[in-house]
C-alpha cells in the first residue's frame, strides 16, 4: 500500500501542475499589459460609465499608459479593432484638458509619449461606433502598430467602474525640451 501511495501521490501532483499556467498578477495595475519590440503598453482598459457595458453603436475610450524603452523615438501609427468602425487616436498635446485628434502618437528615446512622458490621461483611443455589445468582463482583441517596434493584438478588457479606473484627466503634465521634433 505504501508503495502504491508513493507511487500515485506525486503521479497526482504532476498531472495536476500540467496545463495552462496561471495568470501572474500584478499589483497596482488595470486591464492588460503587453509588449513589442522595445515598447511597454500599460495599463490597457475600457471603463463603461454606469458599470454593465457598452451597446453596439456606443463610442468607447481606451485608456493606457505607453513606454518605449529603445535608443531611438517610435511612432505608434495606427490602431486597429474589429469592435469599432473606426479608432481615433486622442492626445492632449497641450495639456490643456482638449484631446485633438491625431494621426500618430509620436513615443521619445527611453521615454513615453512626447512632452507628456508620465501623464496618465493625456492620451487614449476613442472607438467609434461600436460594431457589437461590450460587457463587461469580457476582452476585446486590439492591435497596435508602432512604425519601429512592429505590432502586437492584446486583449483589452472591458472593466467595471471604480475609483481606480475611468477617464482622467491628466494628474501632471511635464514639459520636455523636445519642441518640434514631432509634428
Amino acid at each position: 500500500m505504501r508503495l502504491l501511495t508513493a507511487l500515485v501521490v506525486p503521479l497526482m501532483f504532476g498531472l495536476a501542475s500540467c496545463g495552462e499556467p496561471q495568470r501572474v498578477l500584478r499589483s497596482g495595475t488595470v486591464g492588460a499589459n503587453g509588449e513589442v519590440g522595445q515598447v511597454l503598453l500599460r495599463n490597457i482598459h475600457m471603463t463603461p460609465p454606469g458599470g454593465d457595458g457598452y451597446e453596439a453603436g456606443d463610442d468607447a475610450v481606451v485608456q493606457l499608459l505607453i513606454f518605449n524603452q529603445a535608443r531611438e523615438t517610435d511612432t505608434l501609427v495606427d490602431v486597429r479593432s474589429d469592435a469599432a468602425k473606426d479608432i481615433v487616436m486622442r492626445w492632449d498635446e497641450q495639456c490643456d484638458g482638449e484631446a485633438e485628434r491625431v494621426e500618430r502618437l509620436p513615443l521619445l528615446a527611453d521615454g513615453g509619449v512626447a512632452r507628456l512622458s508620465g501623464a496618465m490621461g493625456a492620451y487614449h483611443f476613442e472607438f467609434v461606433d461600436l460594431t457589437r455589445k461590450l460587457w463587461a468582463g469580457n476582452d476585446v482583441a486590439v492591435t497596435f502598430e508602432f512604425e519601429r517596434a512592429g505590432s502586437v493584438t492584446l486583449d483589452v478588457p472591458v472593466e467595471v467602474e471604480t475609483g481606480t479606473t475611468g477617464l482622467r484627466h491628466p494628474q501632471r503634465c511635464p514639459a520636455s525640451t523636445v519642441k518640434g521634433e514631432f509634428r
